[in-house]
């Protein structure tokens, strides 16, 4: 009987430890809608209000940089890439005022459609597999030494290369439909991972490869819907976080989706968190760096409406275990907001911060650039706050512009009717 009693007290003494440490699976994000608190391993389930951030711009970029696609930070330097038909040039930026301070031509490349950038420590990851048809057969990843890099001055490197297909590749049926399409490129440990850009169902799809020098098949890791195309993602190494960057199919709204507190590099099995940044005057967000702790920027391409541009942000805000949940509007000395913003009804109010006195218009634009509507506005001593009204009611469904000019000052920000 003695020896009984034992064998059960060690068993349920056994059992207290498992009970105790036993994993409560749910939402572990405290920001979250259905935020669990007695869950502690996140399960992804996580859900969120809709989010709006406006970056603040940073500087416009060179000329020679219009089609800005790819961006890295590395040694307190930008490094960029235009994308297709463009040299083959790895361009470093000065981060203060975006000017180009040295050329890379990789002189064993071409420049077929160069649509990402990457790095680790050693080796920079240059993506020429942007597909917009989804027929391409040479889709590669050029991988140069930084240790070849000049230290200063023009010059030139050469190159390794990895070639790959996607092993779920079908050719589709026309270009609307591609879903084999690709802007981003990020590398974690051994691996390249590669976010595809869904024109067919504004999905993504996520590859790895390894970073040898070779021909392989991209293995399809997992889909997830982002409602849009990504054109662009890093990798933050210190904090784990993956952010993605792109724009809506049609009205180019631009986004960004935040990857964070996942589970053994399986990217999409943590909390996923999109934000939406209405305020951004570009029409093509293309590239996304880190730079110090959670903030870097964002560049976008230029066409004949904007200049290609660079925008800072910091993500610390929705990742941050201390953070509060409420979005940072990041200020600049003259700034405006649209409300309400997507527009549904006849009136959209141009909300201006701080507005010193002088003379302004205040511009309305299509996606076309023709001028829809122009208002004169005279302030004759500073003030707070400045409300004008604009008559949108006989605009049809899509994206607009509204340009903001003083003598000095254009600022521009985009708006949806609905």
């Amino acid at each position: 009987m003695k020896k009984i009693f034992i064998i059960l007290l060690s068993a349920i003494l056994f059992a207290i430890p498992s009970l105790v440490s036993q994993d409560v699976p749910g939402c572990t994000d405290s920001q979250a809608n259905n935020y669990d608190p007695g869950a502690n391993v996140n399960d992804g389930s996580c859900t969120y209000n809709p989010t709006i951030y406006n970056p603040s711009l940073r500087y416009l970029l060179p000329d020679a940089i219009v089609e800005t696609s790819g961006l890295i930070y590395e040694d307190g330097f930008f490094w960029t890439i235009n994308d297709s038909g463009n040299d083959p040039i790895l361009y470093k930026l000065d981060t203060i005022d975006g000017s180009i301070v040295q050329e890379v031509t990789v002189s064993d490349a071409d420049n077929i459609d160069w649509e990402a950038l990457a790095q680790d420590e050693n080796y920079i990851y240059i993506g020429d597999f942007g597909n917009n048809s989804g027929s391409r057969d040479d889709l590669g990843i050029y991988k140069v030494n930084k240790s070849d890099l000049p230290s200063s001055g023009n010059g030139t490197v050469t190159s390794e290369h990895i070639t790959f297909t996607y092993s779920d590749y079908e050719k589709p049926l026309n270009q609307n439909l591609n879903n084999f399409d690709c802007e981003s490129l990020i590398t974690i440990e051994d691996s390249l991972y590669l976010f595809s850009k869904n024109w067919g169902d504004s999905k993504t799809k996520l590859y790895s490869l390894p970073k040898t020098p070779g021909d392989f098949t991209a293995g399809l890791l997992a889909t997830y819907d982002v409602g849009g195309l990504i054109t662009g993602a890093d990798y933050n190494e210190l904090s784990g976080e993956v952010t993605l960057v792109g724009y809506t199919n049609n009205n180019y709204v631009p986004f960004m989706w935040l990857l964070f507190d996942y589970h053994d590099n399986v990217l999409f099995s943590g909390n996923k968190r999109r934000i939406d940044m209405l305020g951004i005057t570009a029409t093509q967000t293309e590239a996304i760096a880190y730079m110090i702790g959670k903030s870097g920027s964002i560049t976008s391409e230029g066409s004949f409406l904007f200049t290609q541009s660079a925008y800072s942000y910091y993500t610390g805000t929705w990742t941050n275990d201390t953070s509060t949940g409420i979005g940072i509007r990041e200020a600049r000395e003259f700034d405006f907001t649209l409300s309400p913003n997507p527009v549904k009804d006849s009136k959209l109010s141009v909300i201006i911060d701080k507005l010193p006195p002088g003379d302004y218009q205040v511009e309305l634009y299509d996606t076309s650039g023709n001028l829809m509507q122009i208002k004169d506005y005279r302030v004759k001593t500073e003030k707070s706050t400045v409300k004008v009204r604009l008559n949108v009611g006989h605009l049809s469904a899509g994206l607009y512009f509204v340009r903001m000019r003083s003598v000095n000052t254009i600022v521009e920000k985009k708006f949806v009717k609905q």
